[in-house]
């Protein structure tokens, strides 16, 4: 299952970047860039973008998202809470789930509207990427 999707409704520029051959990004990951090239974010990364369909194993590109104009929903590492709208937060590693625990790099911003998530689930929480590649 993809880590993140788009919200229902919503729209998604993209645009073909480099990888390394031999990276896999998974539909649905986020992703940074690196020395040109396009790997899977980790909490350290200071921006993200949002891609879609991924990438196999020797694949030389992939498409990922430009700007931040789209919502995604994703899972936390926690249940979710109303205070928690509008809050900034990084990724976890390996996971990628939104890190309630961590706010260093900030790179999701969690939605302030009514559907932002269901109080006491950890699925399907509105975000926007806070800090994009591109």
């Amino acid at each position: 299952m993809a880590k993140y999707v788009l919200a229902d409704g919503e729209s998604l520029r993209t645009v073909r970047c480099t990888i390394d051959t031999g990276t896999v990004i998974a539909a649905g990951d986020l992703v940074a860039i690196d020395t040109g090239l396009i790997i899977k974010a980790v909490a350290a990364s200071t921006a993200v973008a949002f891609c879609p369909k991924g990438s196999a194993s020797g694949e030389t590109v992939c498409e990922v998202s430009v700007g931040n104009d789209f919502t995604l929903k994703g899972t936390l590492d926690a249940v979710f809470a109303v205070a928690y709208k509008g809050g900034e937060y990084d990724i976890e590693d390996t996971t990628q789930l939104i890190d309630l625990d961590a706010s260093s790099t900030d790179v999701l911003k969690i939605d302030m509207s009514e559907n932002a998530g269901t109080v006491g689930a950890t699925t399907n929480v509105r975000v926007r990427i806070n800090k994009p590649i591109f």
